[in-house]
């Protein structure tokens, strides 16, 4: 009877066991169910970061605004900025342009940081971005350049088959945007030469425009064996666009106002340049000569002679600027002892230390 007793015990016992440990695997089921719903998510979860992150998500207008954004920066801060850039969309399509550009750069901001261009080094301040100096073009066919910025030229046109003109200039800015220039230039077939001297100032130089506008008036005495001595007062205007760091275009108009006798004539230059890559430039260039006035000997006032030029620019680094082309007149009239075609070069060194205001 006592063993009976027993028996049904031990059975109530294990009864109850199973009855108690039927909840955990209850619970370990349930647990399964949570992580396979889990892993659901984990995979929405991808999927919206996918579609909220693209590497490749950049396009024309968001580099061209970003780029436009950087205008004025010194080389230091946009390599930072373009460095941020390649960070957000690894997987742009402009990327071997931008790696270009950062390239260039860099030797920009080692050449600012030894000419101390980037620091004020009398105060201990960052010069303010608005006031960095402007990269624009020496014009080629013996003119002047809307930038007032220290620099000597020297620029040499041969013609065939017996024409030499020579063009010997130096300038030195006083301030960003007034500065003064003399040199000697000659011009046409006969011997002799010009001196000139006079002041330049930029009335717009704007790094966020990439825009000069200037103004300039100069004195010249000269002799040559067609004029002989010769006294010139020359009011000048001119224009440069930095359109953008592939191209850029500067236009001049001059008034040579003899003093000595009535002779007048008008000079009308015009360049535009392009950048396949940072240290290289193709120009395209014209020149042209107006005269109104009346000449001895001849039964008309006007004479005119029209100059065309290409060729390559050169930029080894911010300091040197290097140019080498061909010339070739595409209209005159009278004035035949400027008809010939020729070649051209030209060397400009640039001052560090310009003035920041």
């Amino acid at each position: 009877m006592l063993r009976n007793h027993l028996l049904a015990l031990l059975i109530s016992l294990c009864f109850c066991g199973v009855l108690l440990a039927s909840p955990a695997w209850a619970d370990d089921d349930a647990d399964l169910d949570d992580l396979e719903e889990d892993d659901d998510l984990l995979e929405e979860d991808d999927d919206l970061l996918d579609e909220e992150i693209d590497p490749d998500a950049d396009d024309a207008d968001i580099y061209a605004e970003y780029k436009e954004e950087l205008r004025g920066e010194s080389p230091s801060e946009e390599i930072d900025a373009w460095g941020r850039y390649l960070e957000v969309y690894p997987g742009s399509t402009f990327r071997m342009e931008i790696e270009q550009r950062m390239a260039a750069l860099e030797d920009a901001a080692f050449d600012e940081l030894q000419a101390g261009d980037d620091l004020d080094s009398a105060a201990g301040t960052e010069v303010d971005a608005k006031r960095r100096e402007m990269a624009v073009y020496e014009p080629m066919l013996i003119g002047m350049n809307p930038n007032t910025r220290r620099h000597f030229e020297f620029g040499l046109l041969w013609g065939y088959n017996d024409y030499i003109n020579y063009d010997l200039t130096v300038e030195w800015a006083f301030r960003r945007n007034l500065s003064v220039f003399g040199g000697v230039r000659h011009e046409g077939r006969s011997i002799g030469g010009t001196l000139q001297a006079g002041v330049k100032y930029a009335f717009l130089k704007d790094v966020r425009t990439g825009i000069v506008l200037s103004g300039a008036f100069s004195i010249k005495a000269g002799y040559s064996s067609l004029d002989r001595l010769s006294f010139t007062l020359e009011p000048w205007i001119g224009v440069a666009w930095l359109i953008s760091d592939k191209i850029q275009v500067q236009t001049s108009l001059a008034f040579d106002l003899r003093v000595d006798k009535l002779l007048h004539w008008v000079t009308w230059d015009a360049m535009v340049v392009f950048n396949p890559k940072p240290k290289i430039g193709i120009y395209i260039e014209s020149k042209q000569k107006h005269s109104l006035h009346n000449v001895n000997g001849l039964d008309t006032q006007y004479l005119a002679f029209y100059q065309a030029g290409v060729g390559v620019k050169f930029r080894p680094n911010e300091k040197m600027e290097f140019g080498v082309g061909a010339n070739i007149p595409y209209f005159w009239r009278i004035w035949k002892d400027y008809n010939y075609v020729g070649i051209h070069a030209d060397a400009v060194f640039f001052f560090g230390g310009n003035p920041a205001k």
